[in-house]
């Protein structure tokens, strides 16, 4: 089980890294695109500034890099090894998955962005 009081526990559940109560994001499911990376500009929680700067969440594309050869890794891995699918295809279908996981990954690409700079403090 993961701490609540550890940044894994706040970028795994997308919350605050302050309080690690409130939501990042306003909207829960991430697959509405037009609100996908809608937050709201203070924590409701703990009131911990989450828009600290335009432009702030540039950065996050650093975080989120990552994840993307991480999951794309991971899935041309597994139909590689399947044997069944030859490597042209395996890389067009990791190309869609990951293009399918894009609004996640690019939710914890902030999540982790702003654990970065932020400290978890206990109330």
């Amino acid at each position: 089980m993961i701490k609540r009081e550890g940044k894994l526990y706040s970028i795994l559940h997308l919350k605050c890294p302050q309080c690690h109560e409130g939501s990042l994001f306003s909207v829960a499911n991430p697959y509405l695109l037009n609100s996908m990376l809608d937050m709201p500009h203070y924590c409701p929680v703990c009131h911990q500034d989450l828009l600290i700067e335009p432009g702030f969440y540039s950065g996050a594309l650093w975080a989120s890099f990552p994840l993307v050869v991480i999951a794309f890794s991971i899935v041309w891995f597994i139909l590689a090894i399947g044997g069944s699918i030859d490597g042209e295809w395996s890389l067009g279908i990791s190309a869609v998955a990951v293009l399918f996981l894009q609004p996640l990954i690019m939710r914890y690409g902030r999540s982790i962005w702003i654990n970065v700079f932020i400290e978890y403090k206990a109330h």
